[in-house]
């Protein structure tokens, strides 16, 4: 029984560690979305979120207090939602981050790829309600 303990311990504290660790990461490359046009940034607001309120309440707590992430997680938590202004911001990036491979004369599988990728982003986003339903 006391193995069992243990082992269940062990396997909390690394999902803890992994969490964190996905909630730094996302919010870094949040960050980085917010300043950097091809990077999408509500996403990982979104993912970070989740994985701080499982593995650090002290960084959930954090992300929470910021305005700016409070809103995009509040509406999403609150049916989904995706605001306009982060739909044309997302769209905007991925045209600009796609602009950006054609001027670099990035090989056509790439370009092939990134617009694959940007295109299911841009589908999920787009697809999201912009308002919340008051019923």
């Amino acid at each position: 029984m006391k193995t069992m303990t243990v082992q269940v311990n062990k396997r909390s504290a690394l999902s803890m560690w992994l969490y964190k660790l996905l909630a730094l990461a996302s919010l870094a490359m949040a960050v980085l979305g917010i300043l950097l046009p091809g990077l999408p940034a509500t996403e990982f607001v979104i993912l970070a979120a989740w994985a701080a309120a499982k593995g650090s309440p002290t960084i959930h707590q954090w992300i929470m207090s910021v305005s700016y992430f409070r809103s995009i997680i509040d509406n999403w938590q609150h049916g989904g939602v995706i605001a306009r202004r982060n739909k044309v911001q997302s769209a905007l990036s991925m045209l600009a981050c796609f602009t950006l491979l054609v001027v670099m004369e990035v090989a056509y599988l790439w370009l092939a790829v990134a617009a694959i990728g940007m295109g299911i982003g841009a589908f999920f986003i787009w697809r999201r309600p912009e308002t919340q339903d008051n019923q």
